[in-house]
């Protein structure tokens, strides 16, 4: 199988502990491409300089959220001087309001800087949404933000919302969470994304699926991931692995390319 995991933080302390037996693993299961998420100024740094070290890895360049409040606008202008050949997205940004209600307001304000740089460097973004579907989307609707493309990353809306998702052309993307007894929601909006619009990740070190939780997340266990989706959408597990394969080089590998000269990215 050809595998793609569309997020995750390899370049974290915690998985650097074992990261030669993280990535053999990585290898021996299939995984092609690893986008490693940048969540804060350094992080991205660090994501970006790991990304050199092994043709599979590739990075991504955003302050998180939840780290917003320590950062400036002109923070995420700066992370443009990251990007280079491996860097493929902007992100994660959006809204936290789980760990960091607190922060709306300036949550909102970093959001849409990220969307600005996104427009300006026609990489997509990658969006973190937690317990914020609605400001997620008015942040999304007023700022065109859908014209820069992108993926819901680690879903958690309803069906409703992934219709809107979709409407607008993102991706949406679905983590280990889809093995667990109470991701009903989940695996019914799993069901009618169009296969062509879906991605999988691990959000490693973070989210394992059954039957490894309570253990660290890893890329190569997105064979499960992989293994409960081809069971919903009545497909084999190699035909699912290699869609949304394909799907992660048509948002991320293509996605420069294709966007460079589009107007719709100015306001």
């Amino acid at each position: 199988m050809k595998i793609a995991d569309s997020h995750c933080h390899l370049h974290f302390e915690e998985c650097q502990k074992g990261i030669d037996g993280i990535m053999e693993r990585a290898s021996t299961a299939g995984v092609e491409y690893l986008l490693l998420v940048g969540i804060d100024p350094d992080d991205s740094l660090n994501a970006v300089r790991m990304s050199q070290s092994d043709k599979h890895l590739y990075a991504a360049v955003g302050i998180h959220p939840q780290y917003c409040r320590r950062y400036s606008k002109e923070d995420v202008s700066l992370l443009s001087a990251l990007i280079n050949e491996k860097t493929l997205a902007i992100g994660e940004t959006g809204f936290d309001l789980y760990r960091a209600a607190d922060s709306v307001v300036w949550q909102r304000e970093m959001f849409k800087e990220h969307i600005k740089l996104s427009k300006e460097t026609s990489l997509p973004i990658i969006i973190h949404d937690r317990q914020a579907h609605e400001e997620t989307i008015r942040v999304l609707d007023e700022n065109k933000g859908w014209a820069a493309g992108g993926v819901m990353h680690c879903f958690s809306g309803n069906q409703e919302m992934a219709s809107y998702v979709l409407s607008k052309g993102f991706y949406i993307s679905i983590t280990g969470v889809i093995t667990y007894k109470n991701a009903s929601v989940l695996k019914e909006v799993a069901a009618n994304v169009p296969i062509e619009k879906l991605l999988i990740e691990t959000d490693a070190p973070y989210l394992p699926p059954v039957p490894h939780r309570g253990k660290q997340n890893e890329p190569a266990f997105l064979i499960e991931t992989i293994k409960e989706l081809a069971k919903i959408k009545n497909m084999s597990m190699v035909d699912m692995a290699e869609a949304t394969c394909s799907n992660f080089e048509e948002l991320f590998l293509q996605h420069k390319k294709r966007t460079a000269n589009r107007e719709d990215y100015n306001d």
